[in-house]
């Protein structure tokens, strides 16, 4: 006789509520089973991280299934005429379940396991809140104990379900109008379209051909990290929401399979600016991608190459453009319109020309490597775009498509901070622009541009993004 104990149809199953519903079945499909050799002595099962306030457990009574006070501490439940008895310490989000010998007052006894099986069969989660976040998500642990074979001891096996709320996303088309898709066994996602290894260029879009999938519908969490941020970082302008951070080189978005496999084939790589002037013909790194629902991982892992790019001439036209440098001492000339020019990383040489100009900085400031030279800045007609994925003191508001103005208490004239906010510096007398992460001059301030000297800069000229 088998001396472990296992289920089937239970562990991996997912169910989906919305808001303000009431008690959903744990047991999805009603076909849990519970598979032993010996006697059940023990079933636990709890929210993990569970919220005392809005999660709750319970169970349906009828069909040979009775109880003096539910599943509260000392409730005697009583299963096709089996009782068993609600641990101490049980709570509204977590309960043991105990067997209490008839013949011997004080002991506990094993119950077979039909009885524990139709018990989780009954079980059911609700969640009190009136409204559920879109990433709403719960997972129930089953805890279940047998009684061995007296040699081996007790053996235990843990499983679980997911709770998600429920989405018009998960709305199946059927032949007969629709699936509500309240729930089922819960599928690993996957990751196609990566190559092993794949050639790229400085400013190009490493995973254009990816598939994210997802079997369940669930909301995924993809993230990549850069094997050496040294090397290159995304181009903040290609971040599709997400959170990056250049220092670890590790991006992560969060959303449904098709949100989150376009944000990532929007990345644009683009070298750091520790290889401008590099005279290697060609340099290596690698991203680690791990997409995951709420139970299941997948994971790929692609060797990228590229060539380092020594240098750009980029001259605009006369119409409004986006015009990009990426790595290399670039030379970029906007002419006329109004422009948005992104020098990138390493030293540049920046020229809006006529119009009404943005020159955006988002590289990791580096006086040595990554300074730029802002020849035309225009007090009256330009400005300066500051990303706060590297320049994080200027605080999360702002992007690309609606920037944020910079606040007025953090900019000042001079040549260093005057006080604990001062984070953009202006020094009017020798033309440089600084970025100053303390605001307050004891840390090391950072030239990020020159500009001409004596322009009449204010905190209206910067916007964050």
């Amino acid at each position: 006789m088998p001396t472990t104990v296992d289920t089937w149809n239970l562990d991996g199953d997912y169910i989906r509520i919305d808001d303000g519903a009431g008690p959903e079945y744990l047991d999805w499909r009603n076909n849990a089973e519970v598979i032993s050799g010996y006697g059940i002595v023990n079933l636990s099962v709890g929210v993990v991280l569970g919220d005392p306030q809005h999660d709750r457990l319970g169970f349906v009574q009828g069909n040979g299934i009775t109880a003096t006070d539910g599943l509260n501490s000392g409730s005697r439940i009583t299963i096709d005429g089996f009782v068993a008895v609600v641990a101490p310490r049980s709570t509204g989000y977590s309960f043991g379940l105990l067997f209490p010998d008839p013949e011997d007052p004080g002991e506990y006894r094993s119950a077979p396991p039909a009885i524990v099986q139709k018990f989780i069969r009954a079980l059911t989660y609700q969640n009190t809140s009136e409204a559920l976040p879109d990433d709403f998500q719960k997972l129930i642990g089953f805890h279940i104990l047998n009684d061995g074979d007296g040699t081996t001891g007790h053996e235990p096996i843990q499983e679980y379900v997911t709770v998600t709320k429920w989405l018009r996303d998960h709305f199946v088309p059927t032949d007969r109008g629709g699936n509500w898709s309240t729930g089922g066994k819960n599928l690993p996602p996957e990751i196609t379209g990566i190559p092993a290894a794949k050639t790229i260029a400085d400013g190009g879009r490493p995973f254009s051909s990816v598939s994210i999938t997802d079997p369940n519908n669930d909301k995924l969490t993809v993230t990549i990290k850069i094997s050496d941020p040294k090397k290159g970082s995304f181009l903040a302008s290609s971040l599709s929401g997400g959170t990056y951070d250049p220092e670890t080189g590790i991006y992560r978005v969060t959303g449904t399979p098709a949100q989150v496999q376009d944000a990532v084939r929007k990345l644009v790589f683009t070298q750091g600016s520790g290889l401008d002037g590099s005279r290697s013909s060609q340099e290596s790194v690698s991203f680690k991608i791990l997409v995951s629902d709420p139970v299941f991982v997948d994971a790929a892992t692609m060797e990228a190459s590229f060539r380092p790019n020594k240098a750009d001439n980029i001259k605009g036209k006369a119409s409004s453009e986006k015009l990009y440098g990426h790595g290399g001492k670039d030379k970029i000339d906007g002419k006329g319109g109004n422009d948005k020019i992104w020098g990138g990383s390493g030293n540049d040489q920046l020229t809006g020309g006529t119009g009404k100009d943005a020159f955006v900085f988002d590289n990791k400031a580096n006086a040595r490597t990554n300074k730029d030279k802002i020849v035309d800045f225009s007090v009256s007609d330009d400005s300066i775009w500051l990303d706060n994925a590297f320049f994080s003191a200027l605080g999360p508001k702002g992007t690309e498509s609606k920037p944020a103005l910079l606040k007025s208490s953090y900019f000042v004239t001079g040549s260093k901070a005057k006080d604990k906010n001062d984070f953009i510096i202006y020094d009017k007398a020798k033309g440089k622009l600084f970025y100053d992460a303390d605001g307050s001059g004891k840390g090391k301030q950072v030239e990020i541009a020159t500009l001409s000297k004596d322009l009449q800069m204010t905190y209206k000229d910067f916007f964050v993004i």
